[in-house]
């Protein structure tokens, strides 16, 4: 027994010894390993390029950066489109910080993922500095429309205004530019922003013709501006007189209701106001008690949504041009809300305005200009899809509206 036992413990310390010397071996396979990659002395580093922003542009890209300790950096190499496109820099240091700004042109539209590398004068690298930027071309451009206009005049009194029309910012949109040729036969160029709904171009040639185009800024870091292709339009002078107490009622100031349930909320007098409209204790809306009296479209405050939510008035007019104002408005964003006038007895539901209207404007340009080629029975007024919650909704207060017949001269 005790044989075995001595045995089986000289077994075990041969294993262990074994084992021991294996490890002794690796390790100095590492360490031999080792000083291959770095032929017995240690790896040096570069100082790579800080602060590293990429600005977008039309088929290229600016690559701005920062140099800020390593005086040894003498080239900087920057690598794209899968490392097989690159460009060299030499690189000066000064005793300061030193700043990299590098135009790289002739690059694919699209996203890029760029690599950059810092080399000292004996070649060590630094480690890699990754950023993406973006490349805009023929496809972003072919994307682009120029801005709408709702209506251009030049009133009785020598005012020429332009209305545009609203357009999704997500675009890049920021700016129209206009050229025109003002009073004393000078060209004139003006920026209007993309948040100015109506503009009055200043001392504008009566009876003339300007050209715009719309301006856009892919991203909030490129360098480059795209441009629509100019449009030419001519701008008429014309007359308008007030006919709204010819044709409509109820125009306010001091809009009025025929029935009231409370003290807020009524029903419109000689307006024709649609079932969801009436969304205030389920039989009325459409008037609220409020600056005097309004024309009233809300929900949500605890008022149900309104669907396809129609307020007009039907008339007959004679053939003519025309304008529907809405004066002194209060109203938030959101939802679905339009000036509409069609043929008929009723507006089309909300989804149908677009197709099923003589014209239609959105409710931001507070002015909807129609012509009629002949005498005809019409439904004038308003059509929106607004929803809410609780504690949130939308609205919108009309306390005035006008009608005016439109004579170009």
């Amino acid at each position: 027994m005790k044989n075995n036992i001595k045995k089986l413990n000289k077994q075990v310390l041969f294993a262990g010894l074994a084992i021991l010397f294996c490890s002794i071996l690796a390790s100095c396979a590492k360490m031999d390993d080792y000083k291959k990659f770095t032929k017995g002395g240690e790896i040096s580093y570069t100082g790579k390029l800080d602060s590293v922003i990429i600005n977008s542009g039309k088929y290229r890209v600016v690559l701005n950066g920062l140099f800020l300790a390593d005086p040894k950096v003498k080239k900087c190499v920057v690598y794209w489109n899968n490392k097989a496109d690159s460009v060299v820099v030499p690189i000066t240091r000064t005793a300061n910080v030193d700043t990299l700004k590098l135009t790289i042109t002739n690059i694919t539209e699209g996203v890029q993922n760029f690599v950059i590398y810092t080399y000292d004068g004996d070649g060590n690298k630094s480690i890699p500095v990754y950023k993406t930027g973006r490349v805009y071309g023929d496809r972003y451009q072919a994307s682009l429309s120029n801005r709408g206009v709702n209506s251009a005049f030049t009133n009785e009194t020598g005012v020429s205004t332009i209305e545009w029309g609203g357009m999704d910012r997500v675009s890049g949109v920021f700016a129209t530019e206009v050229i025109y040729t003002d009073n004393a036969n000078a060209e004139k160029t003006v920026r209007v922003p993309i948040d100015v709904n109506n503009f009055v171009l200043p001392n504008f040639k009566e009876k003339g013709t300007i050209k715009y185009r719309t301006l856009f800024l892919p991203d909030t870091l490129s360098v480059d501006t795209f441009y629509t292709a100019y449009t030419d339009m001519y701008i008429p002078k014309f007359s308008k007189v007030d006919v709204t107490s010819t044709y409509l009622k109820n125009v306010g100031p001091g809009i009025v209701a025929s029935s009231m349930s409370g003290t807020r909320w009524g029903i419109l007098r000689d307006w024709i106001t649609s079932a969801s409209v009436k969304n205030a204790s389920g039989t009325v809306g459409g008037f609220e008690n409020k600056s005097g009296g309004v024309i009233s479209l809300e929900a949500g405050w605890g008022l149900p949504n309104v669907t396809d939510g129609k307020i007009y008035q039907t008339i007959d007019l004679p053939a003519g041009n025309y304008r529907f104002e809405i004066v002194m408005t209060d109203f938030n964003t959101g939802g679905t809300r339009y000036l509409a006038v069609a043929a008929g007895s009723t507006l089309p539901n909300v989804a149908d305005i677009t197709s099923g209207s003589i014209a239609f404007s959105s409710f931001e340009s507070k002015m909807l200009n129609f012509t009629l080629d002949t005498d005809k029975q019409v439904s004038l007024g308003f059509a929106a899809t607004l929803s809410g919650s609780a504690n949130a909704g939308m609205y919108a207060k009309i306390p005035s509206v006008k009608l005016f017949k439109i004579n170009y001269l």
